[in-house]
Formats: structure tokens, C-alpha cells, sequence
């Protein structure tokens, strides 16, 4: 399904002065120089920030900027998310530039070289950041919205091909928006590889493909690889929130005709997404969901947990923080399958394979709702959801102290000891968490769980972790060895502050669980566990002045892995205020 977006009157009446009047929702086409000239502020900015020659900034960074605009005239970033005003899609790419070369410039690139290599390479380096923070999101027009093009007289002259060019290019005097329902909410990541050669100046591509390095951390950028973008993603990625974040934080027009979208579909668009990405998984044993006929059960308060932190994290706003809020929406617009006049269902879960049923509350949801197009529904179970005690369980997943929370794909189902849950915040100070993981020995076993030996193959969630956090140490982007740091040497080896430093890995990876990425880190055996076969160890902060003592809580690699870990990254002196406890 397609529908129109229109546009303010206020450009239709100061630009249709042809003989005949354009339609009442097109956009006319601006030249670069216009469209440009809005953001003279930023612009100026970047100019500054970058520091070079202007022979050398009008060959680069201005064709740069002049087809960037030429592409992206007055479409919006976003239908109703941010920068969703006209215009906002040059808005958000030129903010992104400007905090991305703010943040480039604080940096040694490429991190380890020498001197005279840094020197000899800073320049093509910020160039890299400057043009892949500008092109990011540039799929976006062509991924989730169709243009139609119009000539002077606001005859259809068909829809706008971006492999020929920009609208100009193509005769194109006005053009008309409509965004696509059904996409791939992902295909704009990948496309911007698609168009370089029609927004970079060949000069500036030239001065890329000769460094190698830097070379090939753009180029997987712009394919949407962002695992291989090294430091460039990294910089990019955080320049893309701060962008976001300021938007949202402010009013922000939105563009004329797109909706405003009502609570029960955007949490409907973020489970999809959620599922299509496997942050909530299916039909496995310690799964979130489970997927039978033509419904979809999914574990209620993991469900709903999930989706409210995806939702805040891409920076909407009003999100109900009860989950009982929650089932409302999505009860009273026909979203899910009630139980009686309750949201919740109890059921009993069961597979050939399992030892036994697992008993857990769930929301019910036509799978019809999630995947308008049934051909993207996951397969089925290949076991059995039975319900059960309908109406006992209406109010046992509202609370939040008492829902018990199933784990990961493949992890076992054993309810969280209570003892455990609260002893989290204990000995907390200003380097942890208050709610530092509970750590299970491994050397037991119960019939409800499972051995590692029964584990499948390790998901690379846990090496991708590793691959950022050696990028960091290297550029010095990680503190080590502050109060406000994550990362600590120790004598023993190197302490990783948990939850902290996977809740800063997920920062730049919104698309993340930092509590999956926890474990899957744990599963590669680069730590060392404690006699007890728990992963967590306990470390004494002693201030110079002070004789109180704080503790910190963490992951230790031990020093005879150091150098296989972190192969040529030079690693500070121990932390003298930290003192390993061995007590209890």
C-alpha cells in the first residue's frame, strides 16, 4: 500500500509562478546552491573543523556537498521518526558530518602509526568521515520512498530512476512523495555503495582508494557492513545519535500528510523488528516466542521489556514504562488475542526433544499482525503451545518483581534465585553497576538445563564485541584505568567492568542486547572464571585519601591472554587503586 505525502503551501505558492499551477502536495526542484544555503552555519563549521587549504576544501568537500544536496532536495529523513520535516534528510546528513569531524578530530588516525604517518595521513582520513557521516542514510530516499516526477506544467513525466542520476539531471522541474508500506527496513544501509560514483568527486574517490586502510573501513561502511567499519563506523555511528538525539529532544515539523503514528504500530514495527532480527528468538527451547496456526505466543514481560527499550533507544518518545500500559495499547486496538478479557495466557510449551513442558505467560498475537505478508513469518514450531488456566494468569505477568524472565535462544529455563536477583546492587560504587550480572556456576547440572557441549555453534555476537573493544583501545576512544572508566588493568590480567562496557559496546550498536552479547562474550572462554566456575570477580577500590573501599565487578583476561587478545595494542601499568578481593 502507497500513500501520498503532500506539501506546505508556503513552497507552492512562493515557487508556482509557471503557467500552469503544480499540484497542491509537489515539491519544486532547488538548485544545490539553495537548498545548501539553510545550513550556511553548519557548513561553515565543518569548514573550519576540517582545516585545509581551500584550493584543496573547493575540489573536495564542495562537489561533495553540491551533489549531495542536488540527491537529497527536500525529502525527509524519516515518515514520522526524526528529521521528519522537509529538507530533513541534507539536515541530518550535513549535522552528522559536523559531529563526526568534531569527534575525528580529537582522534590519532590511524591509531599506532608514527608520527610522520599521522601527519601524512590525518587529512584523508577526516575526509573519509566527513563523506561517509554526509552518506550514511543516503538509501533512504531510494529504499522507502517512491518520487514522481513533474515538468513545468505538472504533467507526470514517471517516477524518478536514481541509477540515471539526480532529479535534475533527469528533466525533473517538481516531483511528489509517497512512501512505501512494505520494505525492508534494512535495504538503505546497503545502497548507498550503489551511488558514490554519482555524489563523489572522482578526485576525492582517487585520494580514498590510495590508502588502503582507510579505504576499505568506507567502503564497508557505505555497503552497510558496519562489523568491518573499524573507527570510521564507530565515529559515524555516534555522530548519527547525537544528530538523532538533539532532533527529538526539540519540536520538529513533520512533513506535511505523514501521520502521525499511533502507540500500538510502533510497537508493532519494533517487534517485527525485533523478531526479523533475532533479538527475540523463536521456536527453540529458551526462546521468546513461539510461533503455532496462525498465532504468535511470545513470553510476556521479555516481550514487553524488549520492546520498550528498543523504542526509547531509537528515540521515541511518550513510552508507557508499566508493561500493564503496554498490553492496553495493544489490547484495545485489536493487536492481540486476549484470554477471556485479559491480555495474558498461561501456556505450556513442548517439544519431543525437551525433558519436560515449560509452563510461562505469554501475549498472544495474530501472526497476521506482525508479518502482513505471510510469506515472512518464520516456520512453525515443531512442537506444541497448549493454554492453560486462562484465567489464573490474568495478573502474573503485570508485575514486574514476580514474572520470572526466560533467557537467550538455547539457554536454559531456570527461574532466577531470589537471593541472587537482590544481592546485585551490593558493594556498589562509583565504577559499577547496580545491576551486575548473576553469574551461574557451569560444573552443575539440573534436569532443566543444559551443557555447553550442547550448545550449537557460537554466534558472533561475542567475537564482534572483541573486535570493537581491541578498535577502541587501540584509537584510545575506551578510558582505562579511571574512575569513569570501563576497562581496568590489573596484575592478574585485564578487568572489563560488566554490565558497564557492554552497555557502552550497545551505544553505537542499537541494534544490539548488550545481556546476549554478554554471554555469547562469555562463551569464548578469553576469561578467566573464579574457583567456583562463576565468571564474575570482585575487585577493592582504595583511594589515596580515603579509607573507605568500594568494590568493582567484572570479567578478568587473564595476562597470559593479553597478547593474543589485543596483538600490538600497548596496555597501561596495573591500576594501583585497584586490589584483587579473595575473601568473601
Amino acid at each position: 500500500m502507497i500513500r501520498w505525502v503532500g506539501i506546505k503551501p508556503a513552497i507552492l505558492t512562493r515557487h508556482a509562478n509557471t503557467g500552469r499551477s503544480l499540484p497542491p502536495d509537489a515539491f519544486l526542484c532547488q538548485e544545490p546552491r539553495k537548498l545548501l544555503g539553510r545550513h550556511r552555519g553548519l557548513l561553515n563549521e565543518i569548514r573550519r573543523t576540517v582545516g585545509i587549504p581551500d584550493t584543496h576544501y573547493r575540489a573536495l568537500y564542495h562537489p561533495l556537498f553540491d551533489q549531495f544536496a542536488a540527491w537529497s532536495q527536500e525529502f525527509p529523513a524519516s515518515e514520522a521518526h526524526h528529521h521528519c520535516a522537509p529538507g530533513g534528510a541534507l539536515q541530518h546528513g550535513i549535522e552528522v558530518a559536523l559531529h563526526a569531524v568534531k569527534r575525528r578530530r580529537k582522534l590519532l588516525l590511524p591509531g599506532g602509526a608514527t608520527a610522520e604517518r599521522l601527519a601524512a595521513k590525518q587529512d584523508v582520513w577526516t575526509y573519509a568521515v566527513v563523506s561517509a557521516a554526509l552518506l550514511h542514510d543516503f538509501g533512504k530516499p531510494v529504499g522507502d520512498i517512491q518520487v514522481l516526477m513533474l515538468d513545468a506544467d505538472g504533467r507526470d513525466i514517471g517516477e524518478w530512476q536514481p541509477w540515471r542520476g539526480d532529479l535534475i539531471r533527469q528533466g525533473c522541474h517538481a516531483y511528489r512523495l509517497r512512501y512505501r508500506r512494505e520494505h525492508d527496513y534494512r535495504l538503505h544501509e546497503r545502497l548507498p555503495a550503489f551511488f558514490v560514483s554519482g555524489i563523489m568527486p572522482k578526485l576525492g574517490l582517487e585520494w580514498l582508494s590510495g590508502d588502503r586502510d582507510t579505504f576499505s573501513q568506507w567502503t564497508a561502511l557505505l555497503a552497510g557492513d558496519w562489523e568491518n567499519a573499524g573507527i570510521i563506523g564507530e565515529i559515524v555511528s555516534h555522530a548519527d545519535a547525537q544528530s538523532v538525539a538533539a532532533i527529538l529532544a526539540g519540536a520538529q515539523q513533520q512533513t506535511p500528510g505523514a501521520r502521525q503514528r499511533p502507540l500500538h504500530e510502533r510497537l508493532l514495527t519494533g517487534l517485527r523488528y525485533l523478531l526479523d532480527h533475532k533479538e527475540l528468538p523463536l521456536n527453540t527451547r529458551g526462546a521468546a516466542g513461539w510461533i503455532q496456526g496462525e498465532s504468535a505466543w511470545l513470553v510476556s514481560k521479555r516481550t514487553l521489556d524488549a520492546l520498550r527499550e528498543h523504542l526509547e533507544r531509537e528515540g521515541h518518545a511518550g513510552i508507557p514504562q508499566r508493561n500493564d500500559r503496554l498490553m492496553d495499547a495493544l489490547q484495545q486496538s485489536g493487536s492481540l488475542i486476549p484470554c477471556e478479557d485479559k491480555a495474558i495466557w498461561k501456556v505450556q510449551v513442548f517439544a519431543e526433544s525437551w525433558p519436560q513442558a515449560n509452563t510461562l505467560t505469554v501475549l498472544r498475537f495474530p501472526v497476521g499482525k506482525i508479518w502482513a505478508d505471510p510469506t515472512a513469518a518464520p516456520a512453525p514450531f515443531q512442537g506444541t503451545v497448549t493454554p492453560e488456566g486462562e484465567t489464573e494468569a490474568a495478573t502474573i505477568a503485570i508485575s514486574e518483581e514476580t514474572q520470572p524472565e526466560s533467557g537467550p535462544a538455547n539457554e536454559p529455563l531456570v527461574e532466577r534465585p531470589k537471593e541472587a536477583a537482590e544481592s546485585g546492587t551490593a558493594g556498589a560504587d562509583i565504577f559499577s553497576e547496580p545491576d551486575a550480572p548473576l553469574s551461574v556456576p557451569t560444573h552443575t547440572k539440573t534436569e532443566n538445563t543444559v551443557t555447553t557441549e550442547e550448545l550449537p555453534p557460537m554466534p558472533e555476537s561475542g567475537q564482534r564485541f572483541v573486535a570493537w573493544l581491541r578498535q577502541n583501545l587501540q584509537s584510545g576512544l575506551l578510558e582505562m584505568n579511571t574512575a569513569s572508566g570501563r576497562i581496568h588493568r590489573v596484575p592478574e590480567g585485564l578487568l572489563l567492568i560488566s554490565p558497564g562496557v557492554f552497555k557502552d559496546y550497545r551505544d553505537p550498536h542499537p541494534e544490539v542486547n548488550w545481556q546476549h552479547v554478554q554471554r555469547r562474550f562469555a562463551r569464548l572462554k578469553l576469561h578467566k572464571k573464579m574457583p567456583d566456575g562463576t565468571n564474575i570477580h570482585v575487585y577493592q577500590v582504595i583511594g589515596e585519601k580515603s579509607r573507605k573501599r568500594g568494590m568493582v565487578k567484572g570479567f578478568l583476561i587473564p595476562e597470559s591472554h593479553l597478547a593474543d587478545v589485543f596483538p600490538g595494542i600497548d596496555l597501561p601499568p596495573p591500576n594501583p587503586h585497584l586490589q584483587r578481593k579473595t575473601t568473601a
